[in-house]
């Protein structure tokens, strides 16, 4: 066995002893795109895979990370000096960029289909650079598509790692004022443009929409409508 794996694997059990559990562990690093982790529960037997984007981190942090994972699985939630270094490390700026990099170099961009059966979203973004220049500036227009499928949760997606964004099937519907579609194209290009503001206070969270952001989300000539329509219909 190599030496990661070893320390990977003491790491798991490390974390299995201190949430009371006591199984066999498997333990690896793998090729990920992205530092993700996961860990099941398969024949007696506990295989945790981890993205080798963690292998120079620091025992706390994997210890942590081991912790998070195992207390997600088992339903035992633990807070300790171990899950806050992770914590701490997962909502660096530089762990964000070093996991963007990694989607880059192994994972695949999706090409999402900018036509939809009742919009088109490519003439829409386009339209919300002519219109707002001086929010929107002279930045790269991002690729942006149609979802693959619809969602209640997210309305549109910002893909840093691949400058492309991705609305919500759910939008491409008759029913839909193209005001609105544009309010949450315009929102989303707004997250091509402010970036996210790391570890924020005690509570270490990352702040998606500074107020700069949010100022600059006004500007949209209809916003309030927007949103009125959308809290009222979706």
């Amino acid at each position: 066995m190599e030496k990661n794996s070893e320390k990977l694997l003491e790491v798991f059990y490390s974390a299995e002893a201190m949430l009371g559990k006591n199984f066999f562990v498997q333990a690896s690093f793998e090729k990920y795109a992205g530092l993700k982790a996961k860990v099941e529960l398969k024949d007696g037997k506990i295989i945790a895979k981890v993205s080798d984007g963690f292998e120079n981190a620091e025992r706390e942090v994997l210890v942590g990370l081991a912790l998070t994972l195992l207390g997600g699985m088992f339903r035992k939630k633990i807070e300790n000096a171990y899950t806050k270094a992770y914590k701490e490390f997962s909502t660096r700026e530089s762990s964000s960029e070093y996991h963007d990099t990694l989607r880059k170099l192994r994972g695949h961009k999706k090409n999402l289909d900018p036509k939809g059966k009742y919009y088109n979203l490519t003439p829409i973004r386009d339209t919300l650079f002519i219109l707002y220049p001086h929010v929107l500036g002279e930045m790269p227009k991002p690729d942006i598509g149609w979802s693959e499928k619809k969602s209640k949760r997210v309305l549109g997606f910002h893909d840093g790692a691949f400058n492309a964004i991705t609305i919500n099937r759910i939008l491409d519907s008759e029913r839909i004022p193209l005001y609105v579609l544009q309010h949450v194209v315009f929102h989303e290009l707004l997250h091509c443009k402010h970036k996210v503001l790391f570890q924020r206070g005690e509570s270490m969270r990352r702040t998606v929409h500074p107020k700069a952001f949010k100022d600059d989300e006004k500007k949209f000539a209809l916003a309030e409508k927007a949103e009125d329509w959308i809290q009222r219909n979706l």
